[in-house]
């Protein structure tokens, strides 16, 4: 079996580099349809479906590390060619890495039912996801969706209803049978406890006309500022950075910038601020360094660490860090910046 960093390479995704939605074909090296399963637990429903169809190409979204590993080692294991994973949010993913009318089938497999009434806005299934579900599948495209959770098995049915896009395959919301179902571990333990299975199968059969639009990556995130300072004020400034907070809304999602960690190189005295960023569903992790050019000049960029994508919030943060050196030494003036007009995002 290849090193954890080989199949890392082979069978991930880097979603953050690269422009949305993601080229699919080019990703696999073959058209074909493309299939997606959201939850993928320790990875075997997924692997099973993709060495039964080697000509489909199967895509697989997880939050945890560990399920992904676990993916990875089967189909590596089992040289599947046709399947590829990818870690974060899948309400975001859906909606930014997948093209309308793209997906043939999406498979949901017993995602958290958030049983207790104060999380239910943390569940896969609602209003907006199913809209977003509706017009990535293509015409004749389906999703399954898989719960032993009475309760969210009715709270699925209704949000379902709701939207246009989507109808069943059979004339009741769900079923408890699906033939030639070939359950998950999960699944299986389930049915061995008696428990009842809530089995949806919604298609689409309505063709709408939808424009694909294409997120680039943009440059990166950087800003120049002149004039007379001190490094040790710039290096007291940015020691003192940790804690802060900013919140501002862009096309009514709103970013919050939190400042987690400073630091100052020791080899050159560099400021390193860590910071994280939530735009939605999108939380990314990365530092911002201020580095002393010359006597008279400081280059606020994105560092190394993070490989943050320059959405946004990650352009307003750099601008803000600068923002901040600027209120405390009106001396310095901003000289040039590659944030643009923050962008789409």
């Amino acid at each position: 079996m290849a090193p954890l960093s080989e199949t890392i390479q082979k069978y991930t995704v880097p979603w953050l580099q690269g422009d949305w939605p993601v080229d699919w074909p080019q990703v696999f090296g073959q058209a074909g349809d493309l299939v997606l399963e959201i939850g993928f637990g320790n990875g075997r429903f997924l692997a099973d479906m993709a060495a039964a169809r080697s000509k489909v190409c199967f895509v697989g979204i997880e939050r945890a590390w560990g399920s992904i590993r676990r993916l990875l080692k089967r189909i590596d294991a089992r040289e599947l060619k046709n399947v590829r994973a990818l870690e974060g949010d899948a309400a975001f993913l859906l909606r930014h890495l997948f093209a309308p009318q793209s997906l043939s089938e999406v498979w949901i497999n017993f995602s958290d039912p958030w049983p207790k009434e104060r999380h239910h806005n943390r569940r896969l299934i609602r209003d907006a996801f199913a809209a977003v579900l509706g017009e990535r599948l293509k015409v004749g495209g389906e999703v399954t969706i898989a719960t032993d959770h009475a309760d969210y098995a009715a709270w699925i049915a209704d949000v379902l209803a709701r939207q246009s896009l989507l109808q069943s395959v059979y004339e009741t919301p769900f079923v408890h049978e699906l033939p030639g179902r070939v359950p998950t571990k999960y699944e299986q333990r389930a049915i061995d406890a008696g428990l009842p299975i809530h089995y949806f199968a919604w298609r689409r059969d309505v063709a709408l006309s939808v424009e694909t639009r294409i997120q680039k990556v943009g440059d990166m995130p950087n800003v120049i500022l002149e004039g007379e300072y001190k490094r040790g004020d710039i290096q007291s400034l940015v020691a003192r950075m940790a804690g802060r907070v900013w919140r501002e809304t862009h096309r009514d999602i709103w970013a919050v910038i939190k400042v987690l960690e400073s630091y100052r190189q020791l080899d050159d005295g560099h400021g390193l601020i860590a910071v994280m960023v939530r735009e939605g569903e999108l939380a990314q992790y990365f530092g911002i360094s201020i580095v002393f050019r010359r006597r008279d000049q400081l280059l606020i960029k994105l560092s190394s660490i993070g490989q943050p994508r320059p959405t946004w919030g990650v352009k307003l943060a750099v601008m803000k860090v600068a923002d901040v050196i600027l209120e405390a030494q009106p001396s310095l003036r901003v000289a040039s910046r590659t944030v643009g007009n923050w962008g789409d995002g």
